[in-house]
């Protein structure tokens, strides 16, 4: 792994194509699941319970009583909040405030409002556990404070909407502790008399002019509301209702039921199974359902330009409200930055009060989980405010944070570490979100006295966090497996031919209560596709270009294509070749260095003789500018087997990036990628390299451009000689002609002269082929 990772198109710490961003919103949006606000409830009462209220030495609750105890639960916490909207002198306020914000010409205003109603709400409960959901400590106590009080990093909206999306939420929820840093004047107020400062608009916005607001970030965030506004019409109807003081809890819908047909939010829902496939590198096209009534889900979005079949149309974004996106894709926007704020961060949690409807947002690395609105006009008034009480009670794991102490057994020696604060995970679909930095030492205590770890001990280590498919085997599993078959089955001269190209691997963890699963099954949603998070520290590696010259790269890259070749034949499929995931065991100029192939995340474990992985969708996996021309050509028209061959072309494809990046090769769908690069191989000019190809670089573009030009055409000429003795049959081009047409452009040193490396195959103790062990 590399400490800047910048050898590639996806960059750790730069700004991502504008494209890129759209597209990962709209795929959140595709992928959301709606559920009603009780059950999405209860879902979290149990998550909670399974997250911060379980005692450590307590044994997990059997699933039927855990689901009793969020039943149990939520009858409590929906009284309560019964109880609070039927009693005048403790209600009032969040009514009145409701009320004005109704009827408010200026949003800023209206938005001020609902931010004092909430916080009526969060002080009237203040200090009271409500049955088993326990009240948090006093510093992280919550409030709402509107928007334009604050300014803050929102790289992301500005860089994504070209000014149409709004910078910052119109209200947000934030520690008690964290909102005095806008007044560090006010440091000694209680959490009653900061909240009544707020309520002092002038005096409060003042605090806008601060250097501490203007250094806020989004990690600092609890939670956002997006508020739409349009006519205060709902106004009488929620006083009406709320002087007749017949809050129920019976009179609460239950769940299944729809609000009103005017109300009612359209349904999306993940499609199905069969047509989804989850371990896509770049997103497949993912189908919104229709809704109850027929009507298609609520403001129409940009599809994806990425999709399994190349053809998904391009609609612009629309909105309700000229200059503005629509609230739905403003909630996604928020509920994405909170979840880019902080590499640990879970999941985030966003509000949208559209006029007198109230609906909650889930989102994590797996998509969104949405509730159906609620009107504060009717009956479920209470159910808006048990959810205001319930995120008041959650802790810092319910709050979006893994929470969790990193450490590593290096020499025998329990080595604590942790990350750059500047460190952000890259958005990589389906919502790998994967981090990869160096570890910095932290201080741990020694005889009374803080003593860092030593430098020396981390210096050579390199961590990595990502979302891993729950299917999928875990990166340290799949590299232990290829280095015992490769001891087990090769011949002692190719033992190290395996073992000096594969990454090192000190730890690995995965962290099963912060899954994706979880929350989607206590809430009674399809949870195909889950992901967990998984914790890795391996031996640092070093960037391919800075590692190897272009004249050591034309004769070296040959233990790439062994290592490849080998593994195939022990049951070991990459599956994501690319120019990032080539590495180096040693930084240029040092005795020793050679090529490693990193990042096993969407490798598979075959058995050994097999010649394509039969796991589904691993046959699409990998890096756009990198995949094979059969696999760009193919994807979402019929199956095609990935084999060795394709790995072979995705190594050339990464030496072509190596040598120069002008093309458009990472934007737009799988067929927009190969028409590219079909165009580019029909008209390279071998004697007039590409722009911006150093002379350096020119006899190694040459030997590529030449390699990959050829093996294109004497695959057309195979499957058309093949068609005409046999029309359909899709002739299959063996990964040895392959190689053998690389040689004539790549020299081979002389302990690479035979083929023995390339007709191994595992055999038995009779010396037969297997396809197994």
């Amino acid at each position: 792994m590399s400490e800047t990772r910048k050898c590639g198109v996806n960059c750790l710490h730069s700004e991502e194509p504008i494209h890129s961003n759209i597209m990962r919103i709209h795929y959140d949006l595709d992928k959301t699941q709606v559920v009603e606000l009780k059950a999405m409830l209860k879902a979290l009462i149990m998550l909670k319970r399974k997250r911060e209220d379980r005692a450590q030495d307590e044994k997990p609750m059997p699933p039927e009583e855990l689901s009793e105890y969020g039943d149990d639960q939520l009858r409590i916490l929906v009284g309560e909040a019964v109880d609070f909207c039927n009693d005048p002198a403790r209600s009032g306020k969040l009514i009145g405030q409701l009320e004005e914000s109704a009827v408010s010409d200026l949003e800023d205003l209206a938005c001020y409002s609902i931010a004092i109603g909430l916080n009526s709400v969060l002080i009237d409960f203040k200090g009271r556990d409500i049955g088993c959901l326990k009240m948090c400590a006093h510093k992280d106590l919550t409030l709402y404070n509107t928007g334009s009080n604050v300014v803050l990093d929102s790289k992301l909206l500005m860089q994504v909407s070209d000014g149409k999306s709004k910078t910052n939420p119109d209200i947000y929820e934030a520690r008690y502790e964290d909102l005095l840093k806008y007044r560090p004047e006010l440091g000694t107020l209680s959490f009653e008399e900061l909240a009544a400062v707020m309520e002092t608009n002038e005096q409060w916005s003042h605090a806008s002019n601060t250097a501490a607001v203007n250094s806020t970030g989004w990690s600092e965030l609890v939670s956002c509301i997006e508020v739409k506004r349009s006519e205060g019409t709902w106004r009488e109807l929620l006083r009406q209702k709320w002087e007749r003081r017949s809050y129920s809890t019976q009179s609460l819908r239950q769940y299944g039921e729809t609000s009103s047909p005017t109300t009612q939010a359209p349904s999306i829902t993940v499609a199905n199974p069969s047509d989804t496939n989850h371990n896509f590198k770049e997103r497949p096209n993912l189908k919104r359902s229709r809704d109850r009534d027929g009507r298609l889900d609520g403001p129409l979005s940009k599809k994806s330009k990425t999709s399994s079949s190349g053809e998904a149309p391009i609609t612009p974004l629309r909105s309700a409200h000229p200059g503005r996106l629509p609230a739905e894709i403003q909630c996604t926007f928020y509920g994405l930055e909170l979840l880019r704020s902080q590499w640990d961060r879970t999941h985030s949690i966003v509000t949208l009060l559209s006029d007198d409807e109230f609906s909650l947002r889930w989102y994590d690395s797996q998509g969104c989980i949405r509730t159906y609105p609620i009107s504060l006009c009717g009956d479920d008034l209470p159910l808006a405010v048990a959810t205001i009480i319930l995120l008041q009670r959650f802790q810092t794991s319910m709050r979006g944070r893994a929470n969790i102490d990193l450490k590593v057994n290096l020499n025998g020696k329990a080595t604590p570490f942790g990350i750059p604060s500047d460190a952000r995970p890259r958005w990589e679909v389906p919502g790998r979100r994967s981090l990869a930095v160096q570890p910095v030492p932290l201080g741990i205590p020694s005889e009374g006295k803080s003593s860092p770890v030593p430098e020396t001990a981390l210096k050579n280590c390199f961590f990595k966090w990502y979302w891993r498919e729950s299917d999928r085997e875990p990166e340290k599993k799949i590299v232990d497996t290829a280095k015992s078959r490769a001891r087990k089955y090769l011949p002692p001269q190719h033992v190290s031919d395996v073992l000096d190209h594969l990454p090192e691997i000190y730890y690995s963890e995965d962290f099963e209560h912060l899954s994706t699963r979880r929350i989607r099954e206590y809430a009674i949603v399809d949870s195909t596709g889950s992901l967990v998070p998984c914790a890795m520290m391996s031996r640092r590696l070093y960037c391919l270009e800075k590692s190897f010259s272009p004249d050591e790269l034309q004769v070296q890259i040959w233990e790439i294509f062994r290592c490849l070749t080998l593994m195939w034949s022990l049951g070991i499929s990459h599956g994501d070749i690319s120019l990032d995931n080539i590495m180096s065991t040693q930084p240029a100029g040092a005795d020793g260095k050679s090529p490693v192939l990193n990042d096993f995340d969407l490798a598979v474990i075959m058995d050994p003789g097999d010649e394509s992985p039969c796991t589904a969708g691993s046959e699409l996996t990998g890096t756009k500018p990198f995949m094979a021309m059969d696999l760009l050509n193919r994807a979402g028209k019929h199956s095609s087997e990935r084999l060795l061959r394709h790995d072979i072309e995705s190594t050339l494809w990464s030496l072509a990036w190596y040598c120069c990046r002008k093309w458009e090769w990472n934007t737009g769908t799988y067929c927009d990628v190969f028409e590219s690069k079909t165009d580019w191989l029909r008209n390279v000019d071998l004697d007039s390299p590409d722009d911006g190809v150093e002379d350096t670089h020119i006899s190694l573009w040459r030997s590529v451009a030449w390699t990959l030009r050829t093996e294109d055409l004497e695959v057309m000429e195979l499957r058309y000689a093949a068609r005409r003795a046999r029309p359909k049959y899709d002739a299959v081009r063996k990964a040895k002609d392959f190689l053998v047409l690389c040689e004539k452009m790549f020299p081979r040193e002389e302990r690479y002269q035979k083929w023995d490396w390339m007709e191994f195959a595992v055999r038995n103790d009779k010396g037969v082929r297997v396809n197994g062990e």
